[in-house]
C-alpha cells in the first residue's frame, strides 16, 4: 500500500468511527467516492471523489442535508466539480509518519508535564467549538489536552495506523508550543501502544508543525463545496 492509499484508508476508518455512536450517520465506500454522511452533524459531511464521473451520485447522497464539502486529488476531478458549479475552499494537505522514526530528542520518556493523556473528550469539544457527542462514544478514542485545557487532539485507531484529528489551539495561547507538546505526547503514546504508522490532514499553516515532528506530505486536497 502506497502512502497516499494508506493515508485515505485511515481517514475513511476514522470516519466509519466517528458515525458509530450517531444512528443516523454512515459513511458509504461507492463506484469512485467515498462519502460520510452525518445529517445531524453537517460539519463532518465530507466526500472524497476519486472518480469525476461518481459526482452525481455522491452529491444525491447529500440531498435535504444543509452542507457538505468534496475533496479533489487531481486537476480533471477539480475541473469537474467547477463545471458543475461548485465552489474552491481551503486547500489542505494529507500527510503520514512512521512512529519508529520519530524525530530524536522529542521522547517525552519522563513524562510530559502539562500534557494530559486521555483527557475527557469534552475538553477537547470545547476548545475545538463543537458538538460534545461527537467525540463521545466514538471506538477506540483517546483525548489529550494541554493541562490549561488550551490545546488539544484525538487519536483514532485505525488497524495500526493512529487518525490525529480535532487538533486545535485556543487563540490566546498559540505560539507557546503547546500543540507541538502534546503532539509528540500522543505519538510517542502510540508508537509505545503498537501503532505503526499516523495519518492526518493539515492546513497549510500547520505543515511546518507536521514537518518538524515526521510527518511528509503525500499529496493535496482541494476541498469544493456546493453554491448557496
Amino acid at each position: 500500500m502506497d502512502a497516499f492509499a494508506g493515508y485515505l484508508a485511515s481517514l475513511v476508518g476514522s470516519w466509519e468511527a466517528l458515525a458509530t455512536p450517531h444512528p443516523d450517520a454512515s459513511v458509504v465506500r461507492g463506484a469512485g467516492f467515498v462519502a460520510a454522511r452525518f445529517p445531524s452533524h453537517p460539519v463532518l459531511c465530507n466526500a472524497v471523489l476519486l472518480d469525476p464521473a461518481a459526482l452525481p451520485a455522491l452529491a444525491g447522497l447529500y440531498t435535504g442535508i444543509p452542507g457538505y464539502a468534496v475533496w479533489s486529488a487531481d486537476g480533471a476531478t477539480a475541473a469537474v466539480l467547477a463545471a458543475a458549479g461548485m465552489r474552491r475552499d481551503e486547500t489542505t494537505v494529507p500527510m503520514r509518519c512512521d512512529l519508529r522514526d520519530l524525530p530524536p530528542g522529542a521522547d517525552p520518556a519522563d513524562g510530559s508535564p502539562g500534557v494530559v493523556a486521555d483527557a475527557d473528550p469534552g475538553v477537547v469539544a470545547a476548545i475545538t467549538g463543537t458538538d460534545e457527542t461527537l467525540v463521545r462514544g466514538v471506538p477506540g478514542l483517546r483525548a489529550y489536552a494541554s493541562a490549561g485545557h488550551e490545546s488539544c487532539l484525538v487519536l483514532i485507531p485505525v488497524g495500526s495506523d493512529v487518525n490525529v484529528s480535532f487538533v486545535a489551539t485556543l487563540p490566546r495561547a498559540r505560539r507557546r508550543g503547546l500543540a507541538r507538546s502534546v503532539l509528540r505526547r500522543a505519538l510517542h503514546d502510540a508508537r509505545d501502544g503498537g501503532f505503526a504508522t499516523a495519518s492526518l490532514q493539515a492546513t497549510p499553516m500547520a505543515e511546518r508543525l507536521y514537518a518538524a515532528e515526521g510527518f511528509a506530505a503525500v499529496g493535496a486536497w482541494q476541498e469544493w463545496l456546493p453554491r448557496s
